[in-house]
């Protein structure tokens, strides 16, 4: 797997390592890798700005779609609640078994 390539990196469960995304500016924003979720056998993954992570904010997920072509901010608020919901199911999950 090429480690430089951003959509093999953010679905390998195994790296949680920071990415550098653009912004429409074209400036860099590095994100933290928080979750991958599948929703109906599709990729997303959530992530939160390292900047405002650092600064203690905890209220910033951002849901991103992954296709071969890349990482698209999910702009659907439905599709967005489902992601969020699944997130929350499986966090819940996880402290349950552990």
């Amino acid at each position: 797997m090429n480690k430089d390539n951003l959509v093999d990196r953010l679905l390998d469960e195994n790296d949680f390592s920071p990415v550098t995304l653009y912004d429409e500016r074209g400036g860099e924003v590095s994100m933290a890798q928080i979750a991958l979720i599948a929703v109906d056998g599709e990729p997303y993954v959530l992530l939160a700005p390292t900047e405002l992570l650092e600064s203690g904010e905890t209220n910033c997920l951002i849901a991103f779609a992954v296709s071969e072509d890349g990482v698209r901010e999910v702009d659907d608020p439905a599709l967005e609640s489902e992601i969020f919901r699944e997130y929350d199911r499986l966090f819940l999950e996880g402290k349950q078994e552990g």
